[in-house]
Parts: C-alpha cells; sequence; structure tokens
C-alpha cells in the first residue's frame, strides 16, 4: 500500500531530526551542516528546505524531539534527593545528551542562533532543574548541595561527550558519592538519623 503524502513527510522529517542529532553527536555542531544532514538523511537538500526554513530550524526540532524522547517514559516522582540526582543524571548522562551540550554551546557564541533554539534549551534546563511537589530542594543547605551535585553530573557527562561517549574512570565513585550524601540529606530531613 502506497503511503499518503503526510506519511511521506513524517517519515523525511524523522529521518531529517534523526540525522541531524547523529551528527551533532558524531561530529559536533560545527560539522552538522545541511549537506551532511541531507547525506546523512539520504534526501535532497530541496526537501530540507521544504520542511524547515533552514539549518537552525531543523537543528531546534531535533532538540525538541531529543527533549521528548527522554521525557516520554514515565518518570518517577521527585521526592527525596535522591531521587532528584537519579532523574538528572538520567538525562545528562544518556548519551545523547551529547546533542544538548552542542547547542549550548553554539548557542553561547551566536546570539541568533541562541534565540531560535531558546525554547529547546529553555526545557532541556527543566531536566537539570527538577522541582515540583514535595519539592526536595526546599531548605538552603538541600538547594547548596544540589546546584554541587548537578555541576558534578553535568561535568561527568561532558567528559563522556568529549570521550567517545565513554564513562571516565572515576565517574562511578562521584556518582556513588553524591547518591550517598544525598541519602543523608534525606535521613536528616525526614528525622530518621541515616536509619533508611
Amino acid at each position: 500500500m502506497a503511503r499518503t503524502q503526510e506519511e511521506r513527510s513524517a517519515a523525511t522529517r524523522r529521518a531529517l531530526v534523526e540525522a541531524a542529532v547523529a551528527l551533532l553527536m558524531e561530529r559536533g555542531w560545527a560539522a552538522t551542516t545541511a549537506v551532511a544532514v541531507c547525506e546523512r538523511a539520504r534526501c535532497t537538500r530541496g526537501a530540507l528546505i521544504h520542511h524547515y526554513p533552514n539549518l537552525s530550524a531543523l537543528l531546534a526540532h531535533a532538540l525538541e524531539s531529543l527533549y521528548d524522547d527522554f521525557t516520554r517514559s514515565l518518570r518517577p516522582p521527585v521526592t527525596s534527593m535522591v531521587s532528584v540526582l537519579d532523574a538528572v543524571w538520567r538525562a545528562v548522562g544518556d548519551p545523547r545528551f551529547k546533542a544538548v551540550f552542542e547547542a549550548w554551546s553554539a548557542a553561547g557564541n551566536d546570539p541568533a542562533l541562541a534565540a531560535e533554539l531558546a525554547p529547546a534549551i529553555a526545557r532541556f534546563a527543566k531536566l537539570v532543574s527538577p522541582a515540583g511537589a514535595g519539592d526536595p530542594l526546599g531548605d538552603p543547605e538541600a538547594r547548596t548541595f544540589f546546584l554541587m551535585a548537578r555541576e558534578a553530573m553535568l561535568g561527568l557527562a561532558f567528559g563522556r561527550a568529549t570521550n567517545g561517549g565513554r564513562p571516565l574512570g572515576h565517574e562511578r565513585v562521584v556518582l556513588e558519592r553524591l547518591r550517598s550524601d544525598a541519602a543523608t540529606l534525606d535521613a536528616r530531613s525526614t528525622g530518621d538519623g541515616g536509619k533508611r
């Protein structure tokens, strides 16, 4: 059965988005050109222009799609410091997060690009700053610990991104220490004195 025009268009957009994310991960922002994306997606430059007004619009859509992938599965409620750290690490520890690092870096150097990518970047910022009902970041000590832990995890994730997607040798011990300290904070906040 022949596909409809709408189905063919959706397939082309999906191929362009997948190609863009793969290139961001493999080659970085500067090498993710319209020509490279079209070659990877096996489509013409005309197809790219038909679906996106420019490469920046495609890359913004690719980041939005990546964000949707990260949040598609039901995420457990963030009710403790340990669960906050686990949620952040699930996002930034994913090898595809390298594409986000590439976008953040490029947007920091190009105001027009920053404006185009702002909605996608803002959504990713939410992934690394979870809060909500029963917010475990409510007291100043917890908030300070979270900020330190988040920056450490972003550093580990950036290290992975620059290490071919492989974990750094010290990654496990750092994550274990962060989780242990988070559990201690959780125990203090629940008043069980660390008897978890």
